[in-house]
């Protein structure tokens, strides 16, 4: 099998694993609001985060984990630890400039600039969201289809998938609509976000780089 062979079955593999992807998301929406009829304790709190945090590492990363085995590259190459100095500098650069776009409205308004409480969904937010999210999007989907496709094309595709892997949750929490129209914090701004967690992650040669980025662009 030639190469170019061998990379387009990867990226046909990783469509068609994405599709699978959204199908169980869905289901894990479905499934938990059918449970919440007789489990109270997970509409929230750490019961609500146990739940997302089992179904993210289910429906997410074991499929990002069997991606990554398809295409032949490890954990130690997605994530470059070794290879700190460039994702600190493209996450951090690029994350603090997204970042500057919360911190210089919330300075002019007079409004706090870091979280003020400590709870499950600021670990979501912080923690499990740019790891899982990152791991998935850059490290495996981008990562596969930047074997077939240049990484403008890959990272468009792979930024499109990352809006609508966030659409099932918008249209269970009803408000859809309001996202999809709306250019300030909604699709839009997850699209040209997400472009460049892409770029940072690309650059830096490690998937810290968009989970660094991702995080700074959520703290603020």
């Amino acid at each position: 099998m030639s190469r170019e062979t061998s990379a387009l079955n990867t990226a046909q593999i990783t469509y068609l694993a994405f599709a699978a992807i959204m199908a169980a998301w869905i289901g894990a929406w479905l499934l938990k609001i059918n449970l919440e009829q007789d489990l109270s304790w997970l509409t929230a709190g750490l019961g609500s985060f146990v739940y997302w945090t089992a179904a993210k590492l289910i429906i997410w990363i074991v499929p990002a984990v069997w991606l990554l085995r398809k295409a032949g590259r490890s954990f130690r190459e997605v994530f470059g630890l070794a290879n700190w100095p460039a994702w600190a500098a493209w996450g951090g650069g690029i994350g603090l400039l997204i970042a500057l776009t919360g911190i210089i409205p919330n300075l002019l308004q007079g409004k706090a600039v870091l979280p003020t409480r400590l709870d499950f969904a600021l670990l979501n937010v912080l923690v499990i969201a740019p790891t899982f999210e990152e791991l998935l999007m850059r490290g495996a989907i981008q990562g596969n289809l930047t074997e077939c496709y240049s990484l403008a094309k890959a990272n468009v595709i792979t930024s499109l998938m990352f809006v609508l892997l966030h659409v099932p949750g918008w249209y269970f929490m009803g408000v859809l609509t309001q996202n999809l129209t709306n250019p300030a914090g909604g699709a839009l701004s997850i699209f040209l976000v997400s472009l460049r967690f892409g770029y940072a992650a690309h650059r830096s040669r490690s998937v810290m780089g968009g989970v660094l980025a991702h995080f700074l662009n959520n703290l603020f």
